[in-house]
């Protein structure tokens, strides 16, 4: 298992669905976690490099994604529409140390959201799934009653995510501490229009193109006050 460093409250940033230059300030001293193909002897040409910090914000967890691209794009614009087989596509997967359900959320350069929550890990939920039923295999597990809070922006070097995720809504058990920890993962669908095949790439060391493997991911622990 890798262990990240703690995480230290970061301070909340005025008006974060405009302050871009706020947010890489305030984020400018978390360690970069880097985006790779740990499946592969070496990156394919096609590879974007792209990179990941994380603070908490309150009870929240505050995520900032830089993503290098050629050509970002994604058509979906419908919310809790899987939009990685169609454009451009951001994931973050988290889990509750100890907890059996975990959290899948997408974002596109459009800021589209998907998010999921699976009860338990998705090879054991595979058999359960209808994926070949007409009606959306997915729907049992879409989150539909509250928002993650996002906001993207693209510029000529790529696009960039902030997230602020509710820890609240994660840790089902009740409501963490200083000292908890959470599983977490980040994962990326870069398409090129064109091309069928998008590269993928992630900050968990996967000896296979599988995001899910939970086992692979980073453990973070949360600190809610100064250390």
């Amino acid at each position: 298992m890798r262990t990240a460093p703690p995480i230290p409250v970061l301070p909340l940033v005025r008006n974060p669905g405009r302050d871009w230059l706020g947010i890489h300030r305030v984020f400018r001293q978390r360690p970069k976690i880097a985006l790779g193909q740990s499946w592969l002897a070496a990156p394919e040409p096609r590879f974007r490099p792209g990179f990941v910090r994380l603070g908490l914000t309150g009870m929240n967890l505050a995520v900032l994604a830089v993503l290098e691209d050629r050509d970002v794009f994604n058509p979906v614009t419908r919310f809790n529409v899987p939009a990685f087989p169609h454009g451009d596509t951001f994931e973050i997967f988290l889990k509750p140390d100890g907890q059996d359900a975990y959290w899948e959320f997408h974002i596109t350069p459009g800021n589209t959201l998907l998010q999921l929550r699976y009860p338990e890990p998705l090879r054991t939920m595979i058999p359960q799934i209808e994926w070949e039923s007409p009606g959306d295999p997915l729907q049992q597990l879409k989150v539909t009653r509250w928002r993650v809070a996002s906001q993207v922006r693209t510029h000529g070097k790529g696009w960039e995510v902030f997230v602020e995720i509710p820890l609240e809504r994660l840790f089902e058990a009740g409501a963490p501490w200083s000292g908890s920890v959470l599983r977490a993962s980040f994962a990326r669908y870069d398409h090129t229009r064109g091309r069928l095949r998008p590269v993928l790439s992630s900050t968990s060391n996967h000896p296979v193109p599988d995001f899910h493997r939970q086992d692979e991911w980073t453990a973070l622990e949360l600190a809610f006050t100064p250390r």
